[in-house]
């Protein structure tokens, strides 16, 4: 069984069209990135953060034609759809990336803004992470691992940490490592007990025999 920590390897980033927050974060955070896809309108922050991705997807109805010529210029492969599709611009994302053979995946700005096109994306990465996909949503001040077997955080003593299942039942629930510890439990999508935990080691883990649980990991900020 495969324990997902981060940091792991290299990761590929698929930047959506999102909410994002303070563009130094992602400034930094970029290196970290070995392969890029970009959805749709995503290529306006991509230009503004100085990420040229390798692959842009989408029905190219949210991109400026200004980034579309930059990127049509710069030779990024396209994935085009037509605008009446039945997935987010995201998933399709998430589609090349797995025929691309990516399976180590960070979203950007798949969050936030409307929460109609957040549950989508949550619950459009349950099927990936079936086969196999490492994936979490990030931003600077949280980030969302949906998890199905183990998780080791990287976290800091004192950071909230919320779990919830994915659209089924979650069986054999640990948490060692956290303020509420739980050894083999079930947690029911019906009722959400699992807010608010809190990190009391740095040595933590959870593990789940059955289901997906995404994890909210809330970070304590340096001033």
């Amino acid at each position: 069984m495969h324990i997902f920590k981060r940091g792991d390897t290299m990761s590929s980033l698929i930047m959506s069209n999102g909410e994002y927050g303070d563009s130094r974060w992602y400034v930094l955070q970029k290196a970290n990135f070995e392969h890029i896809i970009c959805a749709d309108g995503a290529a306006a922050k991509a230009r503004e953060f100085g990420i040229m991705p390798h692959i842009l997807v989408g029905d190219m109805d949210s991109i400026n034609p200004d980034d579309l010529l930059f990127m049509e210029q710069n030779q990024v492969k396209f994935y085009r759809h037509p605008p009446e599709k039945d997935f987010t611009d995201t998933f399709l994302a998430l589609q090349v990336a797995e025929e691309n053979h990516r399976n180590d995946i960070t979203i950007w700005g798949g969050t936030g803004g409307r929460l109609d096109h957040t549950l989508a994306n949550l619950f459009g990465a349950i099927s990936f992470v079936k086969r196999g996909m490492n994936l979490i949503f990030d931003e600077q001040g949280s980030t969302i691992y949906i998890v199905r077997d183990q998780l080791v955080l990287p976290g800091r003593i004192g950071d909230t940490v919320s779990i919830f299942p994915m659209g089924e039942t979650v069986t054999g629930l640990t948490l060692t490592g956290f303020k509420y510890p739980l050894e083999n439990a079930v947690l029911e999508p019906e009722f959400p007990i699992g807010i608010s935990n809190e990190l009391v080691e740095k040595e933590n883990h959870i593990s789940v025999d059955s289901g997906i649980l995404a994890v909210f990991h809330n970070k304590i900020l340096s001033g």
